[in-house]
């Protein structure tokens, strides 16, 4: 029974990958990034300003195509990033950059006004 169980399961054939035009989400995209990318720790108001931007960008990234299923699994990705952020209070926003980064380098198309570190800012 074991000798099946090496086998990988390979879904790419299943999976179509669309990325959309960062353009169109600069505004949000840069907010996110000013949010997480600084070095000073948010306020509760601050956390909850950036929950409701990425809570925003989730629903904005599932309705740009609601049959691509790649587009719903990183709105769903989205969506867990925004209630972590909703707890930032307090703390800067370092330990959701690569979750954030990963996610918009999944949607977006790379852009050069993307913010990569604080010095970006």
């Amino acid at each position: 029974m074991l000798v099946g169980c090496k086998v990988e399961a390979d879904f790419s054939d299943n999976l179509h990958v669309d990325q959309l035009p960062a353009e169109d989400y600069r505004s949000e995209i840069v907010s996110i990034d000013r949010y997480l990318f600084r070095t000073t720790p948010l306020t509760e108001n601050d956390a909850q300003q950036l929950e409701q931007t990425i809570d925003a960008l989730s629903k904005r990234v599932a309705a740009a195509d609601p049959k691509s299923r790649y587009l719903r699994l990183e709105s769903l990705e989205l969506d867990l990033l925004a209630k972590q952020a909703g707890r930032l209070s307090g703390q800067t926003g370092s330990k959701l950059q690569n979750s954030w980064m990963r996610i918009r380098n999944n949607v977006f198309d790379d852009r050069a006004w993307f913010a990569r570190s604080a010095n970006d800012l």
